[in-house]
């Protein structure tokens, strides 16, 4: 059966219209005579999109109950039973209740995809899993619900459903996206401005390199060689030297004008100096500061290296150095002709450095076989050597030996053998030969051999030749195979090295894999239940396509190449490094799991707070409402039942998540009026010492005023001393302090020993540190910090440390 199609409607934030665009095109494609349905779709409420499902047919929900809790969820078995031509499934985001058949919705996607049914779905770009890092620092939320991103770029369609920060800030504020009493926070806090123009740059990002991917398979598939200028990317050539600098910055400045992607390549040669590393090192960190990144690869033909690679990476531009070449050394001039004359259709820039060549590598494709220029130097040099020799030794014939002349025929042999292989090497030795026997064996100049001893020592001479140019080629190709896979181990290992300290990507392993063997396409697939689904892609990935090699890496990943490696021993440094890879996803998501079992034990350790101080509060309503049963009701209790009530209520919207902690900067100043005008304080005599200006602060405004009225609270009503209550407030480097000084009864060494370990005091009557512990307890979420110390003389003294919001 087919695999059905996906198609994704992309929304930056919630409310941008992604469940409606979902709903007409079902409409649409039922208006055409498509059997469509109803997987799953939320409407939150709103008017206009339920008004869009119109009359399609929605498949029932399944019902799960899982601790008291009901849920329902999408009833997968019930749409492969009805089996429609499509079926629009909301929210591919969302994590099922447990007992579901899978963990996630997009699992439920896959299982419909599998079973050939066409899915619409939608996505906001905050739950793709390689941006969740970049969501958290724009929002300062951390998504749980995410969604593998090759699950995304394997759709068959995307459409980014896009709106202005303005117009979702209307939408929202109009009351289209959440009810009236979240409007306000909304607004202040995720809905801001900058956030959605932030979240909105990044599904244009990302979906423009979505097309891009797209527009490269289009052209691999139709077989189109030629570049197509649709965005800039510039290739440039690095010699691991300080004439670098100069032509990375000036290809930084061209990337920058136009926007486009900056990638340096360093091509070792294993016939080239070995390359300075700090030369190399400095290079790539200027190019992390550009935006840029360093490719490696090994290939002894430079230009061609250099041309392949611009190919591969859908090149529009190709910046080189021309600097001056040092002694001894080729120019770069070669390698400059080479790309200008094969990369026509591409604009490439020459730069003057006015350095001195570092290095020149020789030209030699990737298998260790000698290019023709080199042969054709070789053979040149024996052209000229063995005339010229014979010349010389016979002019002095009289004075040299039969040995003499056979070792330095044979050692001219060996060296055109070692520069040109074993075919010239043999070529020189049947040369070097009849040389012999025509200018120093009886009778001269003829080919004749007078004496049989002579016959034998010119075969000899002829296949000792033969033999030692054959050696001599072997071991110059094993030479330059030890420096090539010297440099690719020195590649790799620099990549898994990096990829070790940063713990971040493990993209740039997997490229660099990709870029020293030269594959088309490289991916790391991982098992899902049963289906192998790529973690990550280097290159075109190429899963099914034809041709390809698969390595088993273990029983739950494997890497698939676009080809298969060149020998054994590829295979086996290539299958070492991707394990190595492996190693390191594993490590991820093992630091995953304990990142999650941490969050876990601060939200146990935070339930078990609210619960202590929810049954302290508790306790104090039940002893007050006794008081209360046996005299008179007075106005100060009933104020204080009210109070306790107000805030077991608050206790109970923060466990149920009712109440979101988000703290902004804020003026503290406007916090404490607010704390300092409520008409719910106790009566008694309050001094305030406030500077007219403070340093902005991070708070939630009215839990931090909640919290500063519940101490100023209960200092007035612990005060018994002749001054006032003190109401303080300064600031520090990194700090706002707010200092409430009562002159009520001293904490006592126990009562403080409780509050510093987090345990209760509810013995203590009206006075005890219950209030503190629950202001504490509000103020988790605002980096602030409580203090508690005697009063000099008498009473407490309750220390606030705020955040700096400028600090």
């Amino acid at each position: 059966m087919a695999r059905g199609h996906l198609r994704v409607y992309l929304g930056s934030a919630p409310g941008a219209g992604k469940t409606y665009r979902m709903l007409d095109e079902g409409w649409r494609r039922r208006q055409r005579g498509t059997d469509v349905v109803i997987g799953f779709v939320e409407t939150h409420g709103r008017a206009q999109t339920i008004a869009q499902i119109r009359d399609l047919e929605i498949v029932p929900r399944t019902s799960l109950d899982y601790r008291d809790t009901h849920f329902e969820e999408m009833d997968v078995p019930a749409v492969l039973a009805r089996h429609p031509a499509v079926v629009l499934v909301d929210e591919l985001a969302h994590s099922n209740a447990p007992g579901s058949p899978h963990a996630k919705r997009w699992q439920d996607v896959e299982t419909l995809l599998d079973a050939g049914i066409d899915v619409i779905t939608t996505l906001n770009i905050q739950h793709l899993e390689s941006l969740n890092d970049v969501v958290e620092k724009i929002t300062g939320i951390v998504q749980q619900e995410t969604v593998p991103d090759i699950i995304v770029r394997q759709a068959d369609q995307i459409e980014l459903v896009d709106i202005t920060p303005e117009a979702l800030r209307r939408r929202m504020a109009h009351g289209n996206i959440y009810a009236a009493d979240k409007i306000d926070v909304a607004l202040s806090n995720y809905f801001r401005e900058g956030n959605l123009t932030a979240l909105r740059e990044l599904a244009l990002l990302w979906l423009a390199d979505r097309v891009e991917i797209s527009l490269q398979h289009y052209q691999s598939d139709h077989d189109i060689a030629a570049t197509w200028e649709t965005r800039e990317r510039l290739i440039v050539g690095v010699t691991g030297s300080g004439a670098d600098e100069v032509v990375v910055r000036r290809a930084a400045r061209m990337a920058s004008r136009t926007g486009g992607d900056l990638v340096a390549v360093f091509v070792h040669a294993t016939d080239a100096p070995r390359v300075d590393a700090e030369h190399l090192a400095a290079t790539r960190q200027l190019l992390d500061e550009v935006g840029g990144r360093l490719e490696e690869i090994v290939n002894d033909d430079v230009g061609a290296a250099l041309v392949a690679f611009a190919r591969a990476e859908r090149a529009t531009q190709v910046i080189l150095g021309a600097s001056r070449p040092r002694r001894g050394r080729r120019s770069t001039s070669g390698i400059v002709e080479h790309v200008l004359r094969d990369v026509r259709d591409l604009d490439v820039h020459v730069i003057a450095t006015g350095a001195t060549t570092p290095r020149a590598g020789r030209h030699s494709p990737r298998s260790p076989s000698l290019s023709w220029r080199r042969r054709a130097a070789a053979g040149i040099a024996a052209a000229i050597l063995l005339p010229a020799i014979t010349a010389l030794m016979a002019a002095g014939r009289a004075s040299i030996s039969q040995s003499t002349i056979f070792l330095v025929y044979l050692i001219v042999v060996l060296v055109v053998a070692a520069e040109g292989g074993v075919v010239l090497g043999a070529v020189a030795a049947v040369a070097a030969a009849g040389l012999e026997n025509f200018y120093f064996v009886a009778p001269l100049h003829t080919l004749e051999v007078a004496r049989p001893d002579n016959v034998v020592a010119l075969v000899g001479f002829l296949v000792f030749a033969a033999a030692a140019s054959t050696l001599v080629t072997r071991l110059t190709r094993r030479s330059a195979n030890a420096e090539r896979a010297r440099a690719e181990v020195a590649i790799l290992s620099r990549a898994a090295s990096d990829l070790a300290a940063s713990h971040e990507d493990v993209q740039p392993l997997l490229d660099a894999i990709r870029a020293v063997f030269s594959f088309v396409g490289l991916a790391l697939l991982t098992r899902h239940d049963d289906d192998w689904v790529a973690a990550v892609v280097s290159g075109e990935s190429p899963v099914g396509v034809a041709g390809s090699s698969t390595l088993d890496l273990d029983d739950d990943f494997r890497l698939v190449l676009s080809e298969e490696p060149h020998d054994a021993g590829d295979r086996a440094l290539i299958g070492a490094f991707a394990t190595r890879l492996v190693h390191e996803l594993r490590r991820r998501e093992s630091r995953r799991d304990a990142e999650d079992l941490k969050e876990l034990a601060v939200a146990y350790r935070r339930l078990a707070t609210t619960m202590r101080l929810t049954n302290a509060l508790l306790s104090r309503l039940t002893t007050r409402l006794r008081a209360d049963a046996s005299s008179h009701t007075s106005d100060v209790l009933v104020a204080a039942l009210v109070q306790d009530l107000d805030d077991l209520l608050l206790l109970g919207r923060i466990a149920s998540d009712l109440t979101e902690s988000t703290p902004v900067p804020a003026a503290l100043r406007d916090v404490l009026d607010t704390v300092l005008h409520d008409a719910n304080l106790p009566d008694g005599p309050l001094a305030v010492d406030v500077p007219p200006s403070l340093p902005p602060v991070l708070v939630d405004r009215d839990l931090a005023a909640r919290a500063l009225g519940i101490i100023v609270r209960r200092a007035l009503r612990c005060d018994t001393g002749s001054e006032p209550v003190l109401v303080r407030a300064g600031s520090t480097p990194t700090s706002v302090d707010v200092m409430i000084v009562d002159q009520g009864p001293r904490a006592t060494p126990a009562q403080r020993d409780l509050f510093a370990r987090g345990s209760l005091d509810t013995h203590s009557g009206e006075c005890d540190l219950l209030p503190l512990e629950l202001a504490r307890y509000l103020l988790h979420d605002h980096q602030a910090t409580v203090v508690l110390n005697d009063t000099p003389g008498h009473g407490v003294t309750v220390t606030v440390h705020f955040t700096r919001a400028d600090g």
